[in-house]
């Protein structure tokens, strides 16, 4: 059976073959090469028993002998479908390295790539799913999960196209991040800026209205609450 990727490999020559336009620094022969080698350096992956082990070779060996590869592909300026490209947009993400990660998957956007086949997802789902999970990893152990949340976040919350339930995590992360105590629970009697307290109304009432079992309508009671006792200047 071929395989997804000697598909891509065939279709990427067959399209250099056609005389079809290409940088001068692409090589059918060169190309050729590498997506064997790279094909088989992918299934090495699968001798690895722990997810750790997986992350660690992708950072280690992989993503530094392939993305000279990734980097002539986006200089090159052209919008074929590259499976080494596309690859290491998700190897990127998987190892943390946020910055790269999202400046080249909005490349993949930009030039209407498909995501690799094992993800049955689009390149700001696969994002925002990444980036949420990395997000809120970081607010959990208290550190800062700026710039990378604020970035995407304001994809989702104005273009991006994701599943309600996706956006709705993250409107209620950027809602629950307004009134966290110093422990990193929602609190609103903690906060005393009303502002602050109405835009985290508004964020879970958005995450609510995304996805009604999303479970932000007992810390919605308790901003209203917290809004009404400032207001009133009781109870304070």
């Amino acid at each position: 059976m071929v395989s997804p990727l000697q598909r891509q490999r065939d279709a990427i020559l067959a399209r250099n073959a056609g005389g079809a336009p290409q940088p001068a620094s692409v090589n059918t022969d060169s190309l050729h090469l590498h997506l064997a080698e790279f094909e088989q350096d992918k299934s090495a992956l699968k001798s690895f028993a722990q997810i750790a082990e997986k992350v660690n070779y992708k950072r280690d060996v992989l993503i530094p002998k392939y993305r000279p590869l990734a980097e002539q592909y986006i200089e090159s300026g052209e919008c074929y479908q590259n499976p080494v490209f596309t690859d290491m947009v998700i190897w990127l993400f998987d190892t943390d390295e946020l910055d790269t990660a999202i400046s080249w998957c909005l490349t993949a956007i930009e030039r209407g790539l498909p995501s690799p086949e094992r993800f049955n997802r689009n390149w700001p789902t696969i994002c925002a799913d990444f980036v949420l999970e990395w997000s809120e990893n970081q607010f959990d152990n208290g550190q800062s999960v700026e710039p990378y949340f604020s970035q995407i976040f304001e994809r989702i919350d104005d273009a991006w196209n994701v599943p309600e339930k996706l956006a709705a995590k993250w409107y209620k992360l950027a809602g629950y991040m307004l009134i966290a105590n110093d422990d990193g629970e929602p609190q609103p009697s903690h906060i005393g800026n009303l502002e602050q307290l109405q835009r985290a109304e508004s964020l879970l009432l958005k995450a609510h209205e995304k996805h009604n079992k999303i479970g932000v309508k007992t810390q919605i009671d308790r901003i209203r609450m917290r809004m009404n006792a400032l207001t009133d200047g009781t109870n304070l």
